[in-house]
């Protein structure tokens, strides 16, 4: 999930004034933006209509429940922060802030159902080990409860909560963070509902982190025992085996353990997937030592090492194992497998993106003003030989070919490097003979300011074509034209919350460039910032030719990164969905609505969870609501503990 998406591109666009007099000059330059969009994107419905390759945009990216809602919906949907975790979307009803928690907040209060408030485990930061994180701040409740003196307390279990009839902390917290995983879907009942409302297409954050064999937790932590002439009595995993099955090594910290995701848990999905003819793509987001900068790494707030400790020493030296491009090798062969051993499962499965925003804020968190200046970079240029010799083979024969662009040289080509062997190794696989696709995402907060080609009009991401026109020049030297029209798909996500071009608030500039009550303004802005779709695929289709496949992974209907400030009026959260959906559509930009829902994300559903969305348009008759409290339940006196597990 993007943390800070769309931080200005250089100073002065950071500094572009947006102050409440509204000028005939800004009017002018909104009507132009809108006026570019709709004659951009009639031409691309028109070429498209007259090569007769294309089905209807309509029919392609959107449908409707039914045509009295007349509510247009994106045909993909994320399953975000299910089995890889986001601290917001746990906040509760009272804890919704920021999207995006600084490093110094602490902002998950619960993870259902086992673990709801204070009384049942720590708030956290991500789902790691190492306090104040998920996985060791629940086996260190555990311990806690384990070490009371009061062995005989009841508990709702009806199990004493002690060493001798009862998991050890770790197996009680892989058993919390197991029964929140296989709960929080009901496979049957929503992938059910998503068919119906035309949703096709389920992208699957996950981690790098996956039990090595089919063992399920549900089935093997806790065991009969068959030895027992009563039968009434349990053998529990000793905590050594729980972390050698269940947990997988941080090589790049000392002391970190990120939870494991059972293989027969996807799997199920999987067919439950194809049962209901939804594709299913699964996005590697995190890795260890963490790929980027927030929330969604996994490792947050420690400092990303990825590239530092683990790239470099892997590539430039030469000294250690390459773990990042080996895992990502693995799972590969974990795919293919799953065509002979799980082909219900396989059918399911419909893509796999390598990396999710590789190197996200790189060029911020550099070193240098104005947010980090106390550590280098989390991102270091590749060695100079290594980057000449890339350089030369990115930018090969463009001597001749001025209006094409050259990749100029800088720290990104690290991350460019890396998404070529990603690139490759799904290549040489057997994944694109059986029509599965590799949607590659990148961002744009990879580049800084000084590398990108001149634009003459300031813009937010989106509509700032000169980083797409460095991705389009990479794009074009690590594919072919037949691969991109069949299975390498572009990935660039997009978010009006961060673009100060492009935001709202509900107090109006400098806090948003419209107010959420103002009629006209919100209109102009909405529509001129929704040409980003086709500015996407015109910059990219300029660098690589016609007829490749574009998609956006990640947008949400949000106007603003703090909840505090967003529009959360059921009349601008509409307008955000109806706009981003048709004009994407025309342009053949294929959409993933983050995400599909959050019951415990508090006032963050109306702009992000899509299934609390479609309740406020009456599209759904049940809102995306919890199903227990999260982060504010004060115990009763007396209130027995629960330790049955």
């Amino acid at each position: 999930m993007a943390a800070y998406q769309s931080i200005s591109v250089d100073e002065e666009s950071a500094q572009y004034p947006r102050g409440p007099k509204r000028s005939n000059n800004h009017r002018y330059i909104v009507i132009s933006f809108l006026t570019l969009a709709l004659i951009t994107t009639s031409f691309y419905a028109l070429s498209r209509r007259n090569d007769g390759k294309a089905k209807s945009a309509d029919e392609k990216y959107y449908s409707t429940k039914a045509s009295s809602t007349n509510v247009p919906m994106p045909t993909g949907v994320n399953l975000g922060s299910w089995l890889s975790l986001e601290d917001w979307f746990y906040v509760g009803d009272n804890g919704a802030v920021e999207v995006a928690s600084p490093d110094d907040a602490i902002a998950a209060a619960c993870l259902p159902p086992l673990h709801l408030d204070s009384s049942t485990g720590p708030r956290w930061n991500s789902e790691t080990e190492c306090l104040p994180d998920l996985l060791s701040g629940l086996a260190q409740h555990y311990k806690e409860e384990m070490d009371k003196e009061d062995e005989t307390q009841t508990t709702l279990g009806g199990y004493p909560n002690n060493r001798k009839q009862s998991l050890g902390p770790f197996g009680k917290a892989i058993k919390a963070i197991h029964a929140f995983r296989s709960s929080y879907i009901d496979f049957e009942k929503e992938l059910g509902t998503m068919a119906s409302l035309g949703i096709k297409h389920v992208r699957v954050p996950v981690s790098w982190c996956w039990t090595d064999t089919d063992i399920d937790p549900d089935l093997h932590l806790v065991t009969k025992n068959e030895t027992d002439p009563n039968n009434d009595s349990w053998i529990y995993m000793e905590e050594e085996e729980v972390l050698e099955k269940y947990t997988c090594i941080d090589p790049f910290y000392d002391g970190v353990r990120w939870p494991a995701i059972p293989r027969g848990l996807v799997q199920r999905f999987l067919r439950a997937c194809a049962d209901h003819g939804i594709g299913a793509t699964l996005d590697i987001h995190t890795y260890p030592g963490g790929t980027s900068i927030g929330t969604f790494s996994g490792v947050w707030p420690r400092y990303s090492r990825f590239w530092t400790h683990g790239d470099v020493p892997a590539l430039d030296k030469g000294e250690t194992p390459d773990v990042g491009r080996q895992i990502l090798k693995n799972f590969i062969a974990y795919l293919e497998s799953l065509a002979v051993k799980d082909p219900h499962a396989f059918r399911g499965f419909r893509a796999l993106s390598p990396m999710n925003e590789p190197a996200h804020l790189a060029t911020l968190y550099n070193g240098n003003p104005p947010i980090r200046t106390d550590r280098e970079t989390f991102l270091p240029p590749l060695p100079s030989d290594k980057a000449a010799e890339y350089l030369n083979e990115l930018n090969a024969g463009l001597e001749s070919k001025p209006q094409l662009t050259k990749v100029p040289d800088g720290n990104h080509l690290r991350v460019m490097l890396w998404l070529r062997d990603a690139i490759d190794a799904f290549r040489q696989s057997s994944l694109p003979s059986m029509d599965k696709e590799l949607h590659v995402n990148v961002h744009e907060s990879l580049f800084p300011s000084e590398v990108l080609p001149k634009q003459e009009i300031k813009s937010d991401y989106g509509l700032n074509q000169a980083p797409m026109q460095l991705f389009g020049a990479w794009w074009r030297a690590s594919t072919t034209p037949e691969e991109r029209a069949k299975w390498a798909v572009l990935d660039i996500h997009h978010y009006y919350a961060w673009g100060p071009q492009c935001s709202g608030a509900v107090e109006g500039p400098p806090a948003g460039r419209f107010a959420c009550s103002d009629d006209e303004n919100r209109e102009l802005v909405i529509g001129s910032c929704g040409a980003w779709a086709s500015v996407y695929r015109s910059t990219i289709e300029k660098e690589c030719e016609v007829g490749l496949k574009l998609a956006s992974a990640e947008f949400s209907a949000s106007t603003h990164h703090s909840i505090r400030h967003a529009c959360n009026d059921v009349t601008t959260l509409k307008m955000m969905l109806e706009t981003q959906v048709r004009m994407a559509a025309t342009a053949d930009v294929e959409l993933f609505w983050w995400s599909y829902k959050m019951p415990y994300g508090g006032a963050f559903r109306s702009a992000w969870s899509l299934k609390h969305l479609l309740y406020l348009l009456d599209v759904l008759s049940q809102p995306d609501e919890e199903l227990f409290h999260c982060g504010d339940h004060i115990p009763a006196k007396g209130e027995p503990e629960d330790g049955s597990i």
